[in-house]
């Protein structure tokens, strides 16, 4: 089968919404289709390695295509404006490239994978082919009355907002890809809810983040129960992210209960940090390491004894993920993706009612996690276990299932069920 791919971030070397254009593409190849992949610039040389290392056979089944756009666009991405702009201009110029393509391929599928984005949708629909959309994000919003955790409220809730209302209302590419999708993946209610508004006919829930199948070990792992609660708390130290949130609940867990937390990570907080951590009565019971090599991090993620993230807006987070791929309990909140994917007995997860009582809710979480260690590791077995389904090649085998059951004349080509069926078994 041809694929047409749409991954404006695309990079082997790199994460979020980068690795995960990248895997969409290398899960289509991997599986045994034709692929071409429209792209930026920004992950050539990465993609110019991962390409050198194929097969000669396999090479010839991978085109990456790389759209430029014009200088002015590129300098113009280093601020907030021009970064809407780059991708809208990029958007256009990619459907070009396809139409072009087009002439010469007959493309049996186009899957737009990046970026995740509700309010960007994608000008490929014009092509008329099918088509799948996603995973997408982007119709969440942060609760407003945990505003004052986010100082920068303005800038990156309301401006965001707006612009997310002006995209969908006015730019009828959004509307257009939507009703014209085959198949429209999202990964939180409030983004399929949204989806369904502008005209989404087909919509299926689908985690956006997926596991390198080297990442889980071979067993759940065991850890050893020690005196004091290891907690880690891993991500970019952004306002949205709401670290001091998780701090203040920190600063209100009994004093009998001993604790220590590792923060992973950097960003515009971590000045603050120092100051946080005075201000909730927390000196001498929290590390931070900042940003750390990946290697080190997958180490953190075994040494610790509960993964703790309470993300104010997050299509799901790529990190809890990976904490139940390393058997990690998590204490989390309960909305959004993490309220939609990460299983009930996996977590335990704070409602989204008020700050007061979200954090003493989150407190009493970690209390929890102490008294009791036996349930701390029957959480990180169901964890572990929904993790190992997630892996990215499984992932792809299960878009692929989808597309066989919700639209068969895009089916020729894929994979029979029986061999889809055989290739987990060998998992």
């Amino acid at each position: 089968m041809n694929v047409l791919v749409s991954a404006y971030a695309c990079n082997p070397a790199r994460g979020g919404e980068e690795g995960i254009g990248f895997n969409w593409m290398h899960e289509w190849h991997h599986t045994g289709h034709h692929v071409w992949c429209l792209t930026t610039t920004a992950g050539q040389p990465g993609l110019t390695a991962y390409v050198n290392h194929l097969g000669p056979d396999e090479r010839a089944r991978m085109h990456i295509e790389y759209v430029r756009v014009p200088q002015v666009i590129d300098y113009l991405y280093r601020w907030q404006f021009g970064v809407y702009l780059h991708y809208i201009v990029w958007q256009f110029l990619a459907w070009r490239t396809a139409r072009r393509l087009s002439q010469q391929v007959h493309f049996d599928l186009v899957h737009h994978a990046s970026y995740g984005s509700l309010q960007m949708a994608s000008w490929l629909w014009r092509l008329g082919r099918p088509m799948v959309i996603g995973p997408l994000g982007g119709g969440q919003h942060a609760p407003v009355a945990f505003k004052r955790y986010v100082p920068d409220w303005f800038k990156t809730e309301t401006l965001r907002n707006a612009i997310a209302w002006l995209l969908t209302t006015f730019d009828p590419n959004v509307r257009k890809s939507l009703q014209h999708a085959t198949l429209v993946l999202t990964t939180n209610n409030e983004t399929a809810t949204r989806v369904k508004q502008l005209g989404g006919q087909r919509v299926q829930m689908f985690l956006d983040s997926g596991l390198p199948a080297g990442f889980l070990p071979t067993e759940f792992p065991v850890r050893a129960q020690g005196e004091v609660l290891r907690i880690l708390w891993l991500g970019r130290l952004v306002t949205r992210k709401a670290l001091p949130l998780v701090l203040e609940a920190l600063g209100q867990v009994n004093p009998r209960v001993p604790f220590h937390l590792t923060i992973v990570g950097d960003g515009v907080l971590g000045p603050q940090l120092p100051d946080l951590i005075r201000q909730n009565g927390l000196e001498g019971r929290v590390t931070w390491t900042g940003t750390l090599p990946w290697t080190e991090v997958h180490a953190m993620y075994l040494s610790h004894d509960v993964f703790m993230f309470a993300s104010l807006r997050d299509s799901f987070a790529m990190q809890l993920l990976e904490a139940m791929g390393a058997g990690l309990p998590i204490i989390t909140l309960d909305h959004q993706g993490a309220r939609d994917f990460i299983p009930a007995a996996a977590a335990l997860k704070a409602p989204v009612t008020t700050p007061a009582e979200t954090v003493a809710a989150l407190a009493r979480a970690v209390e929890v996690c102490y008294d009791n260690p036996a349930q701390r590791v029957a959480m990180g077995r169901v964890g572990y276990a929904f993790a190992c389904t997630q892996t990215w090649y499984l992932r792809s085998l299960g878009l692929q299932q989808l597309l066989t059951d919700l639209a068969p004349p895009v089916a020729v080509g894929l994979p029979s069920i029986a061999a889809r069926q055989a290739s987990i078994s060998r998992l």
